[in-house]
Order: structure tokens, then C-alpha cells, then sequence
């Protein structure tokens, strides 16, 4: 075409009704078909690598006897069955259980409950009790673990001081077996607690005010109007409370475990995570601790499940 020609050669637009093409037809089906799975990608990714990957290589360690020098060695069951036939495995259970217990009281119960009193108590005054509750969910575990190892001091320590000034006994609060492992809870409750309080308050705030005051004209007031009407409007946010409460509960503890007792005295503080850690890391059987790792994915998979079919079934997402 020479410069200056009054007539372009571009394509004649396509006319209403003109039948696109199969092939690009096809094209533009298989797009939309993969479009939500490519923006999903980097997620099943970062899941597959630091999630999946780990998970399938620990129930293929635990069919094996491997301390990371030698060559694995196949023993098929034989890793389950030691640790399910161990005398300690039911003491460790029994400890795990504990702290679950200790964890939804501490990491449960109390802050919803703290959350519904705080809003009695107005906002001036309730802006404070957030604050003082929330500053240890900022505190490095490691350093409130030093704080409380310094409260519980047996000689010198504020809380045997305290004891000694109404005419109490000290106690060894991490050298006695009986006290070892609910002053370890302590030192969790009072760590993670205004995370989950913090949780419980937004959703305290965000009840529907007229279903609240339709119920109230109806006559439902304390007791009832807790249970009848502000509770089952919370459900979604107990759920989410309850399951972190559980899942979370032995991890939350680890790090004043390995600082303050190291799972003494004579193991009366540990658990099965702990023991995971020391079967990998102190002693490197690692197809026993990927065999107790599995064992424990289980118990408290298990747990989540029973907990939200539980309360999902009286949550409402409207």
C-alpha cells in the first residue's frame, strides 16, 4: 500500500451474530476452565512444598529405621507398634490430654468469657482491659518463659513469696511432678490467651443488635438469652476459637517446655510433641518420631473433626 492512500487494509469488524470460529471457541471454554486453577497455583504450591511434601515424607519415614547417616532400614509396622505398646505412650497421652484440657479452659472458655464481660463494662474501661490482656500476646515466648521461670523461683520467687506472706508453704512449682506440667499451662494460658480474647471480642461486637433486642423484647434476658440466642450467633467464631484452641494447645507449650523443664521432673511435663522433638533431634531415631508425629496428626485431626461437626452444625454464616 503506498504512503498517503486513503484506504487502509485492516480487517473488516466482525458482524453481530457471526459465528466465531470452533477453534477459538474451544480456546476461550479452556481459559475459563483454567483460569481460577492458574490464580490458585502459587497457594497448592506453598502447600505442596512446606505442607503435603512434609506430610508424605513423614509417613514414609515412619515405615523406616533411619538416624539421617546410616541408610534407612525398612521395618514395616515395627515403629507403630513399639511406641503403641510402650508403657510411657499412655502417660504421654494422658499429659496430652492435660494440656488440651488446660488450653480450651485458658484459650476458650476464658476469653469468650472475658470478651462478653467486657462489653458490660463500657468503652472507656474496656479499651484498657484489651490492652493489659492483649501485651503478652506480643511478648516473645522465650522472654515470658524467662519471666515465669523468675515467678517461680523456689527460693526468692514473687509467687513463694506471696505463699510465705499468708502462711503458706513455697513449692518447687517446676521441680514437683504434680506441678510441673499445670505451671507449664500457666505460663501458655497466660501467653496466648489475648490472641484468642482479642477474636472472641470482635465477634462479641459483631452480633446483630436486632436480634438481640427482638430476643430481649421477648422476654429472653441472662442465663437464656446467653445460651438461646448470643451463643448460637457466635458459633463460627467459637468454632474457629475451639479448633486453634485444640490444635495449638501443645505447640503453645513447647517453648516453655524446652526452656523451663526440658519435660521433668521424670517426664511429668512432656508430651507426645515433645517427644516427637526428642526422638528426632536428641536421640535421631527419626522413624520413631515420624511414626509418633503420625500417631499424633491423627488424635488431634480426629479432635478437629469431632469438634466441628460439633459446632458447624449450629453455626450460621449469614
Amino acid at each position: 500500500m503506498a504512503l498517503g492512500s486513503s484506504h487502509l487494509d485492516l480487517p473488516a469488524p466482525r458482524r453481530a451474530g457471526t459465528a466465531v470460529p470452533a477453534a477459538s471457541r474451544r480456546r476461550i471454554e479452556l481459559g475459563s476452565v483454567l483460569r481460577p486453577y492458574v490464580y490458585l497455583l502459587p497457594a497448592v504450591v506453598t502447600l505442596g512444598i512446606f505442607a503435603f511434601w512434609p506430610l508424605a515424607a513423614t509417613v514414609y519415614n515412619s515405615f523406616f529405621q533411619w538416624n539421617m547417616v546410616s541408610p534407612r532400614k525398612p521395618v514395616g509396622w515395627e515403629n507403630f507398634d513399639r511406641i503403641l505398646t510402650d508403657p510411657s505412650f499412655i502417660s504421654l497421652l494422658q499429659q496430652s490430654a492435660l494440656y488440651v484440657v488446660l488450653a480450651l479452659i485458658s484459650a476458650f472458655l476464658l476469653p469468650v468469657g472475658l470478651a462478653l464481660l467486657t462489653m458490660q463494662v463500657g468503652r472507656t474501661a474496656g479499651a484498657f482491659y484489651q490492652s493489659v490482656l492483649f501485651v503478652p500476646a506480643v511478648i516473645s515466648s522465650t522472654v515470658g518463659a524467662i519471666i515465669w521461670q523468675f515467678l517461680y523461683l523456689q527460693r526468692g520467687g514473687p509467687l513463694n513469696a506471696a505463699l510465705s506472706a499468708i502462711g503458706l508453704e513455697p513449692q518447687a512449682w517446676l521441680n514437683d511432678p504434680n506441678l510441673a506440667l499445670p505451671s507449664l499451662g500457666l505460663v501458655s494460658a497466660w501467653k496466648f490467651l489475648g490472641f484468642n480474647y482479642i477474636i472472641a471480642l470482635a465477634g462479641v461486637a459483631g452480633l446483630p443488635r436486632e436480634q438481640i433486642e427482638a430476643a430481649r423484647i421477648d422476654g429472653a434476658h441472662g442465663w437464656h438469652m446467653l445460651r438461646d440466642v448470643i451463643l448460637p450467633l457466635m458459633a463460627p467464631t467459637l468454632l474457629f476459637i475451639g479448633l486453634t484452641a485444640i490444635l495449638q494447645a501443645l505447640p503453645n507449650v513447647f517453648v516453655p517446655i524446652q526452656l523451663l523443664t526440658v519435660g521433668g521432673p521424670s517426664g511429668s511435663s512432656s508430651n507426645l510433641l515433645y517427644a516427637v522433638y526428642e526422638d528426632a533431634f536428641k536421640f535421631f531415631q527419626i522413624g520413631r518420631s515420624s511414626a509418633r508425629s503420625v500417631i499424633l496428626v491423627l488424635i488431634l485431626g480426629g479432635f478437629a473433626i469431632w469438634q466441628f461437626r460439633l459446632l458447624e452444625k449450629r453455626a450460621s454464616y449469614e
